[in-house]
């Protein structure tokens, strides 16, 4: 399930992340991006990761799609605990024109603070 929120950042989509992810969650996370990336040149990205477990195959195939819209997206903060931060190192090198932060969870008004800055 992916919850999708506006942050406190204009430019900014707060994502929370639990349980397993479908293709219907990425679906809807492709239209709120969109309607951002509208009127936003760049997106920045705060990234709740609690208690995920993985994805569907057409969640899989679904994230494939999204491939296309990484270059708009100019920050991303992941909140998560330790385990994820591999993740976060991994996204970075993938992204290198996205600055990437990983946060622990009871650091969360930080990511919030850096995504504006």
């Amino acid at each position: 399930m992916i919850k999708i929120t506006p942050a406190k950042v204009d430019n900014a989509i707060e994502i929370e992340v639990q349980g397993k992810v479908e293709e219907e969650d990425l679906n809807h996370f492709e239209e709120f991006f969109m309607l951002k990336r509208q009127e936003y040149n760049k997106v920045n990205i705060l990234l709740l990761l609690d208690k995920m477990e993985g994805m569907t195959l057409k969640g899989v195939l679904e994230d494939l799609k999204m491939i296309q819209h990484l270059k708009y997206i100019q920050k991303l903060a992941i909140v998560s605990d330790k385990k994820w931060i591999e993740i976060g190192v991994k996204l970075e090198n993938l992204l290198p024109e996205t600055k990437v932060e990983h946060f622990t969870p009871d650091n969360k008004a930080q990511a919030q603070q850096w995504l504006g800055k």
